[in-house]
């Protein structure tokens, strides 16, 4: 039997789809591996954080399926810098487990969510990257993209 290429497509949804989905505990692990903070703790999702900021407007969040199972999501925060009056989207999280980073899939998933957010208004995407991280070094190669500012973090406790 001959198969096909896999189907792939991302998809608004509310965060809460996201964390309740079957694949959500394990791409998560896989997740706060990559991504977490370690100065912040280990990353710890708010259902009811995120609905709020969806309920207001101010983030979507988006899941990536392929062949109908959960294999990435990502994070827009949508608002205007006040310094320049400009409405901008920020990548709060931008996330594709490991067997699906292949071909053009995270290309592609990041141009779908520039176009989301040129739709909604935004003048200007900003995603945030890790120190070192795989995204940084995506980014860094990637014809278009900036290094803008850099993030430092203090840890308060």
């Amino acid at each position: 039997m001959e198969t096909g290429a896999a189907q792939r497509f991302l998809v608004e949804v509310r965060f809460k789809d996201i964390i309740d989905a079957p694949e959500f505990a394990e791409l998560h692990r896989e997740y706060s591996a990559e991504c977490s903070i370690p100065e912040l703790g280990p990353t710890d999702p708010q259902k009811d954080i995120y609905a709020n900021m969806e309920k207001i407007g101010l983030m979507h969040s988006f899941a990536f399926y392929c062949d109908g199972a959960l294999a990435g999501f990502a994070t827009l925060l949508l608002f205007i810098l006040p310094h320049y009056g400009k409405k901008v989207a920020n990548v709060e999280s931008l996330f594709l487990a490991k067997p699906y980073r292949t071909g053009d899939s995270g290309r592609s998933l990041m141009k779908n969510l520039e176009y989301f957010a040129a739709h909604e208004g935004c003048c200007a995407m900003l995603y945030n990257a890790r120190a070192g991280s795989r995204l940084e070094k995506f980014l860094e190669a990637l014809s278009g993209y900036q290094r803008t500012n850099s993030v430092f973090l203090r840890s308060l406790a």
